[in-house]
């Protein structure tokens, strides 16, 4: 029961109410607006923290990677937008704005010195030592600082525990840090709370807490949530974790948090591409971005567990994963029995590198190679069968395969 944890409900340091953060944001000079950063995740934290702020009756904005929404309405232009976002939070007719990051802006651009209230980073790497060597992992390794930079020394940085490169991020910076992680044993949560720092965790009963370890406040219960999937969607746990803790940071009360982390509808239609999971009678399907392995692995866990249905892959972009990831890559793609549907004009040795690891696995699906996205998605649609897992990870836009699933 929740009921059994602490009444003592909030952050160490965070304002009692939002309307004090508020204030204190305008009285610092710096807009009452939240940055996300980090290579996974960040349009979903964001997305949470726009419910979390929609579930308290704030009026908000968002910039993401699909534009700037204001109230939930559209912009635009996005550079436009978002000038208009921050007049109306300097104006207040706005209550607060939260952006999303760019790795590959930031290392190029940089940002301004302690801009920002309050930070959230989600990943770097997973902790792949593959991933740091590739372009993208020295891009996100060399914007990492800055991000850290651009957080005011009053403020909060919200960080996850579990990828190790985040370690010194806290030690760097004078705003106060909150580490996550979805067990209380991560080594780098634990050593957080033994240096009296904020966290928050899963506990073993399986609810989101934070707090001192003896005294938790719990928030929500994991299983409750559409968007952690019973469980299986582990990253998924992680960014409820890293908004629970932005919108802790804001005044935001526990008991709001924790209702609009149960009522999120992790629906195609506000997130994208972004792990967008429908049920179609007995058949799952799931749409994402094609990704290198040390991201796979828990999208692969979360849409097929074990790998215990018949899974079809669609899959398109294998020239944007790393050339020594491609055989890694078809290896867990090969561990469900199926098909993997491939598209578009690839490589030979890149197909090479992708046959051979399918064919590591036992009962390799069935390869099949259309020159085609919309090819690719008719066959995959023809295929399906009752308790199907359909996977469509895409190139770049994920509009074909959301309306695909539309018309099914």
């Amino acid at each position: 029961m929740l009921a059994a944890y602490s009444a003592d409900a909030e952050l160490r340091g965070a304002p009692t109410s939002f309307r004090q953060w508020q204030k204190r944001c305008h009285e610092l000079g710096i807009p009452p607006v939240i940055a996300v950063a980090g290579s996974r995740g960040k349009s979903t934290v964001v997305r949470l923290l726009q419910a979390i702020f929609n579930h308290a009756g704030m009026r908000s904005a968002i910039w993401t990677d699909h534009g700037v929404e204001i109230n939930g309405r559209r912009q635009s232009r996005e550079i436009a937008g978002w000038n208009r976002a921050l007049t109306r939070i300097t104006e207040r007719s706005l209550d607060v704005a939260i952006q999303e990051l760019d790795w590959n802006l930031v290392a190029a651009v940089g940002l301004p010195q302690a801009t920002y209230p309050i930070g959230v980073i989600t990943n770097v790497c997973n902790n792949s030592a593959g991933c740091l060597q590739t372009p993208s992992g020295e891009v996100a390794t060399r914007a990492l600082p800055r991000v850290a930079g651009a957080i005011h020394g009053c403020g909060f940085m919200c960080v996850n525990g579990e990828d190790y490169l985040l370690d010194p991020v806290g030690s760097t910076i004078d705003a106060q840090t909150v580490v996550v992680a979805k067990s209380s044993a991560t080594p780098l949560l634990r050593q957080h709370q033994r240096d009296g720092g904020e966290c928050l965790w899963i506990s073993d009963d399986g609810v989101i807490v934070g707090g001192h370890p003896k005294t938790p406040f719990a928030i929500a219960r994991v299983e409750d949530m559409q968007l952690c999937m019973n469980g299986n969607a582990s990253f998924q746990q992680t960014n409820a974790l890293l908004a629970s803790a932005a919108a802790l940071a804001t005044g935001i009360g526990v008991d709001i948090v924790g209702d609009a982390l149960l009522d999120f509808d992790p629906s195609t239609n506000h997130l994208p591409g972004s792990f967008s999971v429908r049920q179609v009678g007995s058949i799952m399907t799931v749409v994402d971005r094609t990704m290198p392995s040390w991201f796979l692995r828990p999208v692969l866990r979360a849409a097929n567990p074990q790998s215990r249905r018949r899974q079809i892959t669609v899959l398109g972009g294998l020239s944007r994963i790393p050339e020594e990831d491609v055989f890694e890559t078809g290896r867990l793609l090969g561990r469900s029995a199926g098909a993997v549907i491939l598209h578009g004009e690839i490589a030979h040795s890149r197909l090479d590198a992708f046959r051979r690891g399918i064919a590591q696995n036992r009962f390799p699906p069935v390869l099949v190679h259309l020159p085609t996205e919309r090819r690719a998605i008719n066959r995959a649609i023809r295929a399906m069968r009752g308790d199907d897992v359909v996977l469509f990870l895409c190139d770049e836009d994920p509009g074909p395969a959301l309306r695909a699933v539309d018309r099914m």
